[in-house]
């Protein structure tokens, strides 16, 4: 792009502004792009350009208004157009969903927006061996299934058909385990296939690691799973509401299964759930899982699905509080040099989202992953753009066994509605300036919340407030988001 004196710089919309001591920050509406600073040119050179608009001005004549010339004019606003903040000759860097407002968006060169699902979540079976009390896939009174090898030899089928790079086979429940005969048989029919199709294949597996045995833990090992254990911090916050059928605690069993895993070679991610019951000894579930060295942690907020219900819910505001002192928690421990499991998920997403551009969680971008990065078959072959949609009927899109799930993506109102979904169509996100960070949320939590598709999502209140507090611990602690969430290029 050949920059010139009478080189037209403008803002991509509306542009919000907020201080914190003699720094400012800059975020734009439209494009995700955002920029903080204590340097008085710069806050000089965005007073006017907000004064302009869209309008745009010369490089020439910033440098009259400001007293510059036009060469240090763009000398300054050079990091902001890199940053999405500033648009030149009507051209701007943003994220590739935005509509940057009579701009042409300079989108990050290597997209994560996929046109067909890599991930096939396959629910084995709809049965446990323990009884969570806020479980979100187990219902009381339901007739155990259990898919058939032929159906799940369909279902890989038919992902190494899609056109995509590679394929990911996640196993999922109930509890994965119980099943793992058929577990084994598919994961050799997926490697065939890979070996077929030149199509690499990777494996995954949910699991709430109770009663593991030595052999499935090193068959795991065999075959490069990533294993993702359900794990609620320590004995007492665990045993409180993950019990087996007999109504005892589950923990030891559940720590016996990770020391199983470590001890075969297998790196473990633990998962753990954020409820009214344990929210104030959240630090404390963080100590306890760090001890176990486990890898990363994931912390999810519940939400009302399958046995959890409005009691058990929290808010998005609570969540933030929640959730920003464990964030503080976990930066003080840090300090001592200590090495501790990042934060993954959420944080991830989020500081991924305040990174780049680039929009590599799945849950926060328009269109989501939910039959684009991700698809869910379900034990009677049921066909689901996302695996936390297993079991509403209104989420089908079809069945393995009678459908082709290439032409139930493409042919599916469902999925045209999924991909319509943008946080420009959404009333109480349109204007937000952090929407080009969410994106609106979960699309599947957020229909769970208000009972339609096209709502901002239900922690809406903990968006607004997460992404500037992330910006703000980053400006005043440099390294903080190393720290909780290491970016892959130093991790």
């Amino acid at each position: 792009m050949k920059i010139e004196p009478s080189t037209r710089i403008s803002t991509p919309g509306p542009i919000h502004v907020e201080d914190r001591g003699d720094d400012r920050l800059f975020v734009s509406q439209e494009t995700g792009g955002w920029w903080v600073c204590d340097d008085q040119l710069v806050k000089s050179l965005m007073e006017t350009m907000m004064a302009r608009g869209t309008d745009g001005v010369s490089l020439q004549e910033v440098a009259e208004q400001i007293d510059s010339t036009s060469e240090q004019v763009w000398e300054v606003a050079r990091p902001l157009f890199d940053k999405g903040v500033l648009a030149v000759e009507t051209r701007v860097r943003s994220t590739s969903s935005a509509r940057p407002l009579g701009m042409l968006p300079i989108s990050p060169k290597t997209g994560t927006h996929n046109g067909y699902p890599a991930l096939g979540v396959f629910h084995v079976h709809n049965w446990c061996n323990l009884a969570c009390s806020y479980c979100y896939t187990m219902e009381a009174g339901i007739v155990r299934q259990t898919m058939t090898l032929e159906r799940m030899i369909r279902g890989i089928d038919q992902l190494f058909e899609l056109p995509t790079r590679r394929v990911n086979v996640e196993f999922h429940g109930g509890e994965p385990t119980m099943a793992m005969k058929l577990i084994k048989d598919a994961t050799a029919h997926a490697q065939r296939r890979s070996e077929q199709t030149g199509k690499p294949v990777d494996f995954s597996i949910q699991t709430n690691g109770y009663l593991l045995t030595e052999d499935t833990c090193e068959f795991f090992l065999r075959n490069s799973f990533s294993v993702r254990v359900s794990l609620d911090g320590t004995q007492e916050t665990h045993d409180e509401f993950r019990r087996n059928h007999a109504g005892r605690g589950s923990y030891l069993g559940v720590v016996k299964g990770i020391r199983r895993l470590q001890e075969a070679g297998l790196e473990v991610h633990a998962v753990c759930v954020v409820h009214n019951g344990n929210k104030q000894l959240i630090k404390e579930m963080y100590d306890s899982m760090a001890g176990l060295k486990v890898t990363s942690i994931r912390f999810l907020p519940v939400f009302e699905s399958g046995s959890a219900g409005n009691e058990d819910w929290l808010d998005g505001d609570t969540w933030f509080q929640v959730y920003t002192g464990l964030l503080q928690h976990v930066l003080e421990r840090a300090k001592t040099g200590e090495q501790l499991p990042p934060l993954a998920n959420l944080t991830a997403g989020e500081i991924g989202s305040l990174r780049s551009f680039k929009r590599e969680y799945m849950c926060m971008r328009n269109p989501c992953g939910a039959g684009t990065n991700m698809v869910a078959i379900d034990t009677n072959g049921d066909l689901y753009p996302c695996e936390e949609m297993v079991g509403k009927p209104e989420f089908i899109l079809g069945n393995i066994d009678t459908d082709d799930l290439k032409q139930c993506l493409d042919a599916s109102p469902l999925m045209g509605q999924l991909r319509a979904r943008h946080v420009d169509e959404i009333e109480d996100c349109r204007v937000c300036p952090w929407k080009q960070m969410c994106h609106g949320g979960c699309v599947h939590k957020s229909y769970t919340h208000f009972k339609v598709l096209d709502r901002e999502s239900e922690h809406c209140a903990y968006y607004k407030r997460i992404y500037r507090e992330l910006i703000w611990m980053e400006r005043e602690a440099p390294g903080t988001w190393q720290i909780l969430s290491p970016s892959p290029a130093v991790a």
